[in-house]
């Protein structure tokens, strides 16, 4: 089993299905059981707790990011207890940062051809916009969004908000259109 930290709140695990058998997990029990599924979160939680010394957390949701024939990627965010307190006290959504870039999850290349031509007949200019391609799906992240709600709204019918940090993206991504993604996917198409 593989960890890496994405995030303060952030792991992500590796682990292929020759580990899995060598402490007991069959696949045909994983796509069936959820009593193992819940014996895995267990051990993942306290590996994380043991190598990266995690103490208090409160919810936890942990998102299958990718499954392969030979292994199992799994991405754990903790919400630490006093973030969890702010939050109920504050009744603020956590994404408040009005600066920070959207990022959104295509599986086709053609939903985002769609987004496009949906943002210009609909007069929504974007000042920058970034497309990548990470594991058989595409990312668009969007910088500076003027009407940042509606944007949002429009990128969420033709995909998702990505599972994962605009770092994890640049890094292990790879940059397809840079700056201009969603006037060059106009042009061109």
């Amino acid at each position: 089993m593989k960890l890496e930290r994405i995030s303060s709140n952030k792991i992500k695990y590796s682990i292929t299905f020759e580990e899995l058998t060598k402490k007991g997990f069959l696949q045909d029990e994983l796509l069936k059981d959820s009593f193992i599924w819940d014996v895995l979160f267990d051990e993942m939680l306290d590996e994380a707790s043991r190598i990266y010394e995690l103490n208090d957390f409160g919810a936890v949701s942990i998102e299958i990011f990718s499954l392969t024939s030979r292994e199992l990627v799994l991405i754990l965010t903790m919400e630490e207890e006093e973030s969890l307190q702010e939050s109920t006290v504050t009744e603020e959504p956590l994404n408040t940062d009005k600066n920070q870039a959207l990022l959104f999850k295509f599986d086709e290349f053609e939903h985002i051809v769609l987004l496009a031509k949906r943002l210009d007949s609909l007069n929504k200019k974007l000042v920058c916009s970034s497309l990548y391609s990470l594991e058989e799906s595409y990312y668009l992240k969007i910088d500076d969004a003027r009407d940042r709600e509606a944007i949002e709204s429009l990128c969420g019918e033709y995909g998702e908000q990505a599972g994962v940090t605009e770092a994890y993206v640049e890094d292990y991504g790879i940059e397809i259109i840079r700056k201009d993604a969603i006037p060059l996917i106009n042009f061109h198409f």
